[in-house]
């Protein structure tokens, strides 16, 4: 009897989906239900002590991202009633234009991300690239199919005015599909950086709920 009590209270558990988009200084999150529909859409800031080593930040950032999991975590599961089946992470361009020690700095910080869900939430999160999330969520700019060793490769390609502003682009899109969202601004009202981080983990989400068959 209380087998079977617990076993229909599991059965009876919301399920969520928890799309990111992981920098070294914001983590955007967007938590969704299993029909597809949004529940919030946060972002964390990882700040660090100026005492800290330079080289030994991306550890207590790190520290605080898993923190603040287990904290959200218990709130899925105590405060929504339910629990995260699937993670979905944005993995870091590895051609930028950026130098060699900040794209190493990115996918060291994306890896220890990735490591911090797992031992916390249990679940190995499911990397999308930059390029899968953009097509998926934005399949009005695919303008081109062609195939290479037997596999299609579609070409993105954003208006003229978005071409060095793509994140803009992606924002602008997220705020029209969810006007009910209240954005960051600055004292000279334009946008604070970690606004990006939010529309792109909202993009992450469309496509990996895409992926899922959960929303065509």
């Amino acid at each position: 009897m209380i087998l079977r009590t617990i076993l229909k209270t599991i059965n009876n558990m919301k399920k969520f989906i928890w799309s990111l988009d992981v920098s070294t200084t914001n983590v955007g999150f967007a938590l969704w239900d299993e029909s597809g529909k949004l529940v919030e859409l946060k972002h964390l800031e990882l700040k660090n002590d100026k005492d800290i080593r330079v080289e030994d930040r991306d550890v207590h950032k790190a520290d605080i991202f898993k923190r603040y999991c287990g904290a959200y975590n218990e709130y899925v599961n105590k405060v929504l009633g339910g629990e995260i089946i699937k993670v979905f992470i944005e993995a870091p361009l590895q051609n930028t234009p950026v130098n060699i020690n900040t794209t190493a700095l990115l996918l060291g910080f994306n890896g220890m991300a990735r490591f911090v869900l797992y031992e916390v939430i249990g679940i190995i999160p499911e990397k999308i690239s930059i390029h899968d999330c953009r097509k998926l969520f934005c399949e009005e700019l695919v303008t081109r199919k062609r195939k290479k060793d037997g596999t299609i490769i579609e070409t993105l390609s954003f208006p003229e005015e978005y071409r060095d502003k793509k994140k803009m682009y992606i924002w602008e899109k997220v705020a029209k599909l969810e006007p009910q969202i209240e954005w960051f601004y600055t004292k000279n009202n334009t946008l604070k950086d970690m606004v990006f981080d939010m529309s792109d983990s909202y993009a992450v989400g469309i496509a990996g709920l895409k992926l899922l068959g959960i929303i065509k």
